[in-house]
Formats: structure tokens, sequence, C-alpha cells
């Protein structure tokens, strides 16, 4: 259901480039939006772990690029190039362990995502969630990237004044 909601937003439609997550253990599944996009066209380019802190998103053509990476999550195969900083065409999905309807996000604590969203505000940020994710309030520091929505099973949760001033 979280898929196909996405599949009708017209943000999705209308980016070029979809940097997507590779699903790990109860995380909303993205292999469907993985195949979905890539028979769609899109440029499609998931996180590669570099380092502490560190990651960069590279392309794939097909769900056989992805190899298991760090922590036993699928990453791009070494084959796949680098993408570039993501931009105004670019819709991110971030995955998280909860939300707030401000946007907030708890991930896993490693700031893989803040540290590389960083400076990059024109693209779209997309929470992927289960409605049980959503929490009344998430703690956040000055350095944690928001999302500017939330899609679950139930509904589309905008988060940020900016996106809502351009649906």
């Amino acid at each position: 259901m979280i898929a196909r909601r996405l599949f009708d937003e017209p943000f999705y439609r209308d980016a070029r480039f979809i940097y997507c997550y590779a699903s790990f253990k109860d995380e909303v599944d993205t292999n469907e939006i993985i195949e979905e996009s890539l028979r769609n066209g899109k440029r499609v380019a998931l996180p590669r772990v570099r380092g502490k802190r560190r990651m960069e998103f590279c392309f794939i053509k097909s769900p056989a690029d992805l190899k298991p990476g760090f922590m036993g999550i699928k990453e791009p195969g070494p084959w796949c190039p680098k993408a570039p900083a993501p931009f105004k065409d670019t819709l991110v999905l971030m995955p998280g362990i909860a939300f707030d309807r401000n946007g907030a996000r708890a991930g896993y604590g490693g700031g893989y995502y803040d540290t590389y969203l960083e400076g990059h505000s024109e693209c779209m940020k997309t929470a992927l969630a289960y409605s049980v994710q959503i929490a009344p309030e998430i703690p956040d520091a000055p350095t944690d990237i928001k999302v500017d929505m939330i899609i679950t099973e139930e509904e589309l949760i905008i988060c940020s004044q900016d996106f809502r001033e351009t649906r």
C-alpha cells in the first residue's frame, strides 16, 4: 500500500532520480519501488557505506546489482557508478525507526543520511513508514536532517512548509 501511495503522487512521477534504500529487517519493503522505478525509466541509486558516517549513492541498472554490504544491508556493487549529489529532480527515500509529523526522524544512530544530505535542501526527502512508527515527538539536534513528507499505509504526512507551498 505504501508503494502504491508513492506511485500515485505527482512528486514521484515528476522525479527523474530516485535515491532509495535497500530495506532491512522491519523497514518498509523497497523492492517493488526499486523495480517499478527502473521499469519507469527513472535513474535509481542506492547507498554504499564508505566509512564512519559516510556513504555515497550509486546508480543501479537492476536489483541484481545489489550485494550484501555494511551490516549485511544490500548495497550497489563496486561496478556501479557514483551518483551526483541530490538536486531538485531527486526524490530521496529515507529509512528510519520512528518519525514525527514535523519531519524529525530517529534512525539507527549512524548519522549517515544527516551527513550525506547536509547542504542539499533542494531535493525532496521522503520517509516510508508504517503508521505505528509515527510518534508524537522525536527529539532532534540542529544537525539532524528532517524529512519533507512521510508516506504510510494510511496517509501522506506533509512535514515541510516549503513543500506544502509547491504542491
